[in-house]
C-alpha cells in the first residue's frame, strides 16, 4: 500500500469521525429541544402555573452545555487526529526516505563494483591489449573507484556532522582554499571548465574540512546535471560583515516545489528505480548543515536563462564556535 493510499485512507476516516460527532451532538440537541418543548406543553395543558424561568434557565444551561462540550469534544478530536496524523505521515516519510536511500545506494555500490570487476578481469584475461586500450580501461576504473571513495566520503561526513564533529575555525584566504580545491577535484578525463571569481585579498574564517565538503558537494552536483562542455562558475562576493559563495551550473534546473525538499537527508529528485543520475541524496544535506554550523544560510536560486544558482552566506568571523 503506498503512501498517497494510505493518506486517503486517513481523511477518510478523520473525516467520517468528525461527522458522525456533528451527527450526534445534532441529534442530542433536538432531544433537549423536544424534550423542552413537551415540558412546556404539559404544562400550560394542565395548568400549572409556577414559575417558568427556573425551567427555561436549565432548558438554557443544557442547550450551551451540549454546544459547548460537543465544539470542546471536535476540537480534541482534530487536535488529536492531527497529532496522529502528522506522525504517522513522518513516519511513512522517513520509512519512503530509507528505502530511497537503500535504492540508491545499492546502485550506487553495485554499479561501480560490477565494472572496476569487470576492467580488472579485462586486464588480466587480455594481455593483448594495446597501451591505449589499457589507459582507456584503467581510467575507467578510475573513475568508478572515485565514485565510490565519494560516496564512502559522504556516509562518513554524514555521520561527523551528526554526532560529534568538532568545528574548527581558522582563518584562511578564500581565493587560495577555492582555487586548490576546484584544482584537484577529480575530474578525470570528462573535465569541465571551472571557473572562479574571487576577490584575492578575502580572508575569513572557517572550518577547512567541512567547507572542503561543501565546495565538493556543490561542483559534484552541479557536474551530475550539467553537460559536458558546460560552465560550472563559482563566483564570490564581499557583503561587508558576510560573504557569498555561489555555484552557477547550465542544467536543468530545480522547481519550487523541490527546492525545499532537496537540502533533506538522503531526498533526490524523482523515482529511485528509473533514475539515470548518480548520488546518494547526501550531498546538499552535507552542504546545508554544515553552512548552518558555520552560521550562515543556504539559497537555492534559479538561473538565466537555465540552471540553478546554490548561494551560501556565511559570516566573516565565528562569534561562537558551533559543535
Amino acid at each position: 500500500m503506498n503512501i498517497s493510499r494510505i493518506r486517503l485512507i486517513s481523511y477518510i476516516i478523520m473525516t467520517y469521525m468528525l461527522l458522525a460527532l456533528a451527527w450526534w451532538t445534532l441529534l442530542l440537541y433536538n432531544k433537549n429541544e423536544d424534550a423542552h418543548q413537551f415540558q412546556m406543553q404539559y404544562m400550560t395543558a394542565e395548568g400549572i402555573t409556577t414559575d417558568r424561568s427556573q425551567i427555561i434557565s436549565k432548558y438554557q444551561r443544557q442547550r450551551y452545555m451540549i454546544i459547548g462540550e460537543g465544539l470542546v469534544f471536535a476540537l480534541s478530536l482534530i487536535t488529536g487526529l492531527w497529532i496522529i496524523n502528522r506522525a504517522a505521515q513522518k513516519e511513512l516519510a522517513i520509512a519512503e526516505m530509507k528505502n530511497n536511500f537503500l535504492v540508491s545506494v545499492t546502485h550506487e555500490l553495485k554499479s561501480p563494483l560490477a565494472s572496476i570487476k569487470m576492467v580488472l578481469e579485462t586486464l588480466l584475461n587480455k594481455s593483448q591489449l594495446t597501451s591505449a586500450q589499457r589507459n582507456k580501461v584503467s581510467q575507467n576504473a578510475l573513475k568508478d573507484t572515485n565514485r565510490l571513495e565519494s560516496m564512502v566520503n559522504k556516509l562518513l561526513m554524514t555521520a561527523k556532522i551528526e554526532e560529534d564533529y568538532v568545528y574548527n575555525f581558522e582563518t584562511v584566504q578564500l581565493k587560495y582554499f577555492l582555487s586548490y580545491i576546484i584544482h584537484n577535484f577529480p575530474l578525470n578525463k570528462e573535465i569541465r571548465n571551472i571557473s572562479l571569481d574571487c576577490p584575492p585579498e578575502l580572508s575569513v574564517e572557517i572550518d577547512q574540512e567541512s567547507m572542503k565538503s561543501v565546495v565538493y558537494n556543490l561542483i559534484e552536483n552541479a557536474l551530475k546535471y550539467s553537460n559536458q562542455n558546460d560552465v560550472i562558475a563559482f563566483k564570490v562576493e564581499d557583503e561587508g560583515e558576510k560573504f557569498s559563495l555561489s555555484c552557477i551550473d547550465n542544467g536543468p534546473g530545480i522547481s519550487a516545489a523541490e527546492k525545499t525538499k532537496v537540502i533533506n537527508k538522503f531526498y533526490r529528485i524523482g523515482n529511485e528505480e528509473f533514475r539515470k543520475t548518480e548520488g546518494s541524496g547526501l550531498g546538499l544535506f552535507i552542504v546545508n548543515t554544515i553552512v548552518k554550523a558555520h552560521q550562515g544560510i543556504l539559497r537555492i536560486l534559479d538561473n538565466d536563462p537555465t540552471g540553478a544558482i546554490f548561494t551560501v552566506i556565511l559570516p566573516k568571523h565565528q562569534k561562537l564556535i558551533s559543535t
